[in-house]
């Protein structure tokens, strides 16, 4: 059965098309703070990230008769509109670069705590929405953009692949080691790895790190999912970093999924440039 949400949102924008200011202004009340939490995830400062929000409804507005649902939802072509604008809006400062990230997957491993008990007291305080968000905000843009747009926004994977012209692999890798940052961010001042890894129930402590993105995200296969998880019964320091992990994630979800408070002057400064002939 169709979701009447995207209907509705199909037919507000085929009005917004024939010139209905009024349908496009529903669009950006029902959507304002979704793209404004990406622009923010993107943008240099708040001031910056609503500027962006602000041009992208603009954007989407004149760009109304181009939209077709059946590429994409509205949500996610808004999406892509915002992100095209706060490039744009990052490009007088930053010289635009290829995005590498080739850095071994171990070393990342051990910065976000692989290999590091630790005690359970300290994981509670990690995961409170203050530190997450902080935690968050300290990562690179692109590495904000993806949890954002992976675990707060909660699109579908091979959604953010498209969004980000990724291939879906090279998305889930990008995921992964981003959420590996976000980990590494949250216990940066605490010290000490354990280096030494073990096989067991078939796999090592690196090939379990590996596809821990995977894993959490249920995209393992039966079988692999077996030998994790006989992995992670059998090595106690693999199961409290996958548990950190996978808490980490599903605490970004809900605590950080909640969409950042949008003032109603700025909503007005938007519905008042779409009354603009």
């Amino acid at each position: 059965m169709p979701d009447p949400t995207v209907l509705e949102d199909n037919e507000l924008i085929v009005r917004a098309a024939g010139g209905d200011r009024d349908a496009f202004a529903a669009v950006v009340d029902r959507h304002a703070p979704a793209v404004v939490r990406l622009a923010r995830a993107m943008a240099p400062d708040d001031a910056t990230a609503d500027d962006v929000a602000q041009e992208a409804f603009l954007q989407a507005f004149r760009a109304a008769g181009t939209y077709r649902s059946d590429v994409a939802p509205v949500r996610t072509w808004l999406f892509a509109i915002a992100r095209n604008e706060a490039r744009r809006a990052r490009r007088p400062r930053h010289q635009p670069t290829e995005y590498v990230d080739d850095g071994p997957l171990m070393a990342l491993g051990f910065e976000a705590g692989w290999g590091h008990p630790l005690p359970d007291e300290a994981l509670a305080r990690a995961e409170q929405a203050e530190r997450l968000a902080g935690a968050l905000a300290s990562l690179r843009p692109a590495d904000r953009e993806i949890i954002v747009l992976r675990d707060l926004e909660g699109l579908a994977g091979d959604t953010v692949a498209g969004l980000l012209s990724l291939a879906l692999p090279a998305m889930k890798s990008r995921l992964h080691r981003a959420r590996l940052r976000l980990l590494a961010a949250l216990r940066a001042s605490e010290g000490g790895v354990v280096e030494n890894e073990r096989e067991v129930g078939g796999m090592t402590c690196s090939a379990v790190l590996a596809r821990l993105g995977d894993y959490v995200d249920g995209d393992t296969s039966a079988s692999e999912t077996g030998r994790i998880d006989a992995h992670l019964r059998g090595c106690s320091v693999c199961e409290r970093f996958g548990g950190r992990y996978s808490g980490v994630v599903h605490g970004a979800r809900e605590r950080l999924g909640a969409a950042p408070a949008v003032d109603a002057a700025q909503i007005e400064r938007i519905r008042a440039l779409l009354r603009e002939p």
